[in-house]
């Protein structure tokens, strides 16, 4: 009777782990409930120092958070763009398309949903003496769809310092 009691009480607690999802590699053990991490790093600079020098880029990046984030898990994209003509007569020229979307969350009897953040910063700089930046970026962020909390940030800077210089920026945003 003990032995069937408690072949009975492991079988109950092994389904019950197992009701709420996998359990991945690398995921925080919490009982059977995945608490996942999905996270994006995206670093483009440009630049072009010195006296007479020129820097030209184009860049295309896409960032989504990972689909099985795990029903209380996280899923962040960071994007960070910049473009810099420093010293004299240089020029930095620079355009930049950007996606970051959120990633689903899993979808389990007890999920909130996860929790998703997009932030991206985008700066342009001409410093020094007559030096011309320019810089072109489209960037979309989207929440992710079922998600609890989802928060999507932007920062632009534009400057030009010194003598004679000349920082150009087009910058068209979406948020969802």
């Amino acid at each position: 009777m003990r032995r069937t009691t408690l072949i009975a009480t492991a079988a109950v607690l092994l389904c019950s782990a197992a009701s709420f999802g996998p359990a991945f590699a690398g995921d925080l053990m919490t009982g059977g409930i995945p608490l996942g991490n999905a996270s994006n790093l995206g670093v483009i600079s440009n630049t072009a120092a010195g006296i007479q020098n020129k820097a030209q880029q184009q860049v295309m990046g896409v960032q989504a958070g990972g689909g099985l984030a795990g029903p209380f898990g996280t899923a962040s994209n960071l994007g960070n763009v910049s473009n810099l003509a420093a010293g004299v007569g240089n020029t930095a020229k620079q355009q930049v398309f950007g996606m970051q979307a959120g990633g689903g969350g899993v979808k389990t009897p007890f999920a909130l949903g996860g929790f998703n953040s997009n932030a991206g910063t985008v700066s342009n700089s001409a410093v020094g003496i007559g030096n011309t930046a320019q810089q072109q970026v489209k960037a979309m962020q989207f929440g992710a769809p079922g998600a609890l909390f989802n928060q999507n940030l932007g920062t632009v800077s534009n400057l030009a310092a010194g003598i004679g210089n000349k920082a150009q920026q087009q910058v068209t945003g979406i948020q969802k």
